[in-house]
C-alpha cells in the first residue's frame, strides 16, 4: 500500500512540475509573440503570475483530474501492459479537462462559439501531465516489483 502510494505521489510531482513548466513555456510564447508584434508585454509580473497560478491551478487539477485519470486507466487496464495504460488514462484525462473546461467556460458566460475551442485547449494541456505522470507509476511500480523479486523470502532471511 506504501508502495503505491510513493508511486502515485511520485507521478503528481511529475505532472505538476510538467503543467507548471507549459505555462512558463506558453509564456514565453506569448513573450516572443509581443515582441515580434510591437504589442505590450503585460508588465514585469506577468510571467511570474503566471506561474504561480498555473501552480495553484495544478495543485488543484492533481486530485480532480490527473489522480482519478491514472486510477482508472490502471485498474482497467493494468494486464494489458504501460502502453494501454497511458493511452486510458489520456483519454479519461481528455474527457475530464474538456467536461472542466466546458462547465467553466459556461458558468464564466464565454461566448458559445468558444466553448470548444476552449475545451479543445484544456484537452491539450493535460495531455502531456498526464502521460508522464502514468508512465511515471507505471516505470515505479514495474522497479518496485523488480526490487520485490530479488529480495529473500522470509524464512531465508537471517535472524540477527
Amino acid at each position: 500500500m506504501v508502495a503505491v502510494i510513493a508511486r502515485h505521489l511520485a507521478g503528481m510531482a511529475v505532472a505538476w512540475l510538467v503543467f507548471v513548466a507549459e505555462a512558463i513555456v506558453g509564456y514565453l510564447g506569448l513573450l516572443a509573440y509581443a515582441l515580434v508584434t510591437g504589442s505590450g508585454l503585460g508588465g514585469p509580473l506577468a510571467g511570474p503570475l503566471l506561474a504561480v497560478v498555473a501552480a495553484v491551478l495544478g495543485v488543484a487539477l492533481l486530485p480532480l483530474l490527473f489522480l482519478p485519470a491514472v486510477v482508472v486507466a490502471e485498474a482497467v487496464g493494468r494486464r494489458q501492459g504501460t502502453g494501454r495504460v497511458v493511452r486510458l488514462a489520456a483519454l479519461v484525462a481528455v474527457v475530464l479537462a474538456a467536461g472542466y473546461a466546458t462547465v467553466g467556460a459556461i458558468v464564466t458566460r464565454v461566448s458559445a462559439g468558444n466553448v470548444p475551442l476552449v475545451a479543445a485547449i484544456a484537452a491539450l494541456l493535460v495531455l502531456a501531465p498526464v502521460i508522464l505522470y502514468a508512465l511515471t507509476v507505471r516505470g515505479l511500480a514495474r522497479r518496485i516489483t523488480r526490487h520485490d523479486q530479488h529480495l529473500p523470502f522470509p524464512q531465508e532471511m537471517p535472524v540477527v
